[in-house]
């Protein structure tokens, strides 16, 4: 399975970066985000975070690629599969496009999917979202 949304964002890309890569404070700007705490450090291949999301058993997730500045993508092992989230950012003319993606492979992820898919959804797009009127809002 996999799901994928791109949000255009009048913001440059270092701005969204700032954001984006500063995972510990996700639970300040996204609702799909309840706590999250670094194992082993900031946010560089590696490095592992236990992520609490809204109505799902906390799970650590290991980064496997950084690009500084424009992605990033870290995995997790869920009911005998695997879900890798991808978070790339690009420049545009109006300011940034951010894509989001989660992959769900392996193990039972095919007896699963109809149960996570549905919820899967509902976390990218309010992440993209929320991404968007965090990085909008005007600085106070």
């Amino acid at each position: 399975m996999r799901h994928e949304t791109t949000v255009a964002i009048a913001a440059s890309p270092a701005e969204v970066w700032a954001v984006l890569a500063d995972v510990l404070n996700w639970p300040e700007w996204t609702p799909t985000a309840t706590s999250i705490a670094a194992l082993d450090g900031e946010l560089r291949v590696g490095h592992r975070f236990l992520v609490k999301q809204p109505g799902v058993a906390a799970a650590v997730w290991d980064v496997v690629e950084v690009e500084p500045g424009a992605s990033f993508v870290w995995a997790t092992r869920f009911g005998g599969g695997r879900m890798v989230a991808t978070h790339r950012i690009e420049a545009t003319d109006a300011g940034s496009e951010v894509r989001l993606q989660i992959d769900f492979t392996g193990g039972f992820a095919w007896l699963l999917t109809p149960v996570v898919a549905g919820r899967i959804r509902r976390f990218v797009e309010s992440e993209a979202a929320a991404l968007k009127r965090t990085c909008e809002a005007p600085d106070d």
